[in-house]
């Protein structure tokens, strides 16, 4: 008797082309459906994306490439060695996540790894926790914009920043401080290359975002949310907020931000970041594997613990709305000039702080 072996590759290859083949009948089939996603993404990224991360991501690329990553002064190298048990030249870029958002912390944890500061291990557990919402998303866009209440936005991004530094801690635990492998010596790099590599990244952040609106809108359009909720029993507006929350993070707050519990809901929305977000990490960091299922994981842990520290913030403190929620919807701009900048400043004046200067023999903190 005769078998015919197929090999594995063979059954990969035909399972891709017929993805590809569905891929391009959807296409054709909803053409409406694809440009009013793209639609959608093009205006999150011109109202929200742009004007809210690219300020900070300027600031992470500037900071990475300037001596206060590469000598950091003697205060914050001690917090992130007994802390986080990391190199001090981390300290930066895990400040940096906290104020600038996903986008800036990738950013900065790229350079340091490619400029040989940190290693690889080191590089993967960073990705695990230096991954929070900045204030100018969770508080202009979310709090003011959704909830109609800075302090709401504020209350959120408290349980952000404070899971993401409990994380941190939990996996320094146990780990010690290698010695700082061999750094490579990289050219003097102008603010021009600084700016064209933001703009590159930033492109990036939005070819994704608009990826996953132009998805989200052609499973609307196929009508999977009604054939979802007819099987589970669940409604249509259910199953379409938790499949917005899975690909693309504006997108998942708009659609959660009235529902009961909201401030649960926000806080897995904005711990789990959406697959666009995921996308612009593994993009960053494209000859590295770090979507793995330990970092899938610990975002779940991530949106499950702010969810609970943020619902025992808004209960101690109940947020007064200063508009009609019905009304509400994403502003604009996700913060106002004076704070961005206000922000930019306090974050340029802390590494300032910290930074050290040698004169002859002797090494002293600058202010």
């Amino acid at each position: 008797m005769y078998a015919h072996v197929i090999r594995r590759h063979t059954w990969q290859n035909a399972l891709l082309a017929m993805l590809f083949i569905a891929a391009a009948v959807l296409l054709l089939q909803y053409p409406d459906a694809v440009h009013t996603g793209m639609n959608r993404g093009l205006s999150i990224c011109s109202t929200v994306i742009i004007p809210t991360l690219f300020p900070f991501m300027l600031l992470s690329g500037w900071l990475a490439d300037s001596p206060l990553c590469r000598h950091p002064g003697r205060l914050m190298q001690a917090i992130t060695r007994r802390v986080f048990a990391l190199p001090g030249c981390c300290g930066p870029a895990i400040l940096l996540s906290l104020v600038g958002g996903y986008p800036a912390g990738i950013v900065a944890i790229s350079r340091l790894y490619r400029q040989g500061q940190i290693r690889r291990e080191e590089m993967r557990r960073m990705t695990q926790f230096c991954f929070c919402g900045g204030p100018g998303f969770i508080v202009g866009t979310v709090g003011i914009g959704l909830m109609g209440s800075t302090q709401a936005g504020w209350m959120l991004y408290i349980a952000q920043a404070i899971t993401a530094v409990m994380i941190g801690v939990w996996l320094g635990r146990g780990q010690s401080v290698a010695a700082s492998p061999r750094t490579i010596t990289a050219p003097q790099r102008r603010l021009a290359h600084t700016v064209a590599d933001s703009c590159g990244a930033l492109l990036s952040m939005c070819g994704f975002v608009t990826a996953a609106a132009m998805a989200l809108s052609l499973w609307e359009g196929i009508g999977l949310s009604r054939g979802i909720a007819d099987l589970t029993g669940w409604s249509a507006a259910t199953v379409s907020a938790a499949v917005s929350g899975l690909l693309e993070i504006s997108g998942g707050c708009i659609a959660v931000a009235q529902a009961p519990l909201a401030p649960l809901w926000l806080s897995l929305c904005l711990g789990w970041g959406g697959i666009s977000v995921h996308g612009q990490l593994a993009a960053v960091l494209a000859e590295e594997r770090v979507l793995s299922g330990r970092f899938f994981g610990w975002r779940c842990i991530h949106g499950l613990l702010s969810g609970g520290v943020a619902m025992l913030l808004f209960h101690l403190f109940p947020p007064q709305r200063s508009t009609d929620a019905s009304a509400l919807s994403p502003i604009p701009f996700s913060a106002s000039l004076s704070a961005t900048v206000m922000l930019l400043l306090l974050c340029f004046l802390t590494m300032l702080c910290f930074s050290e200067k040698k004169t002859g023999n002797y090494t002293t903190g600058v202010l």
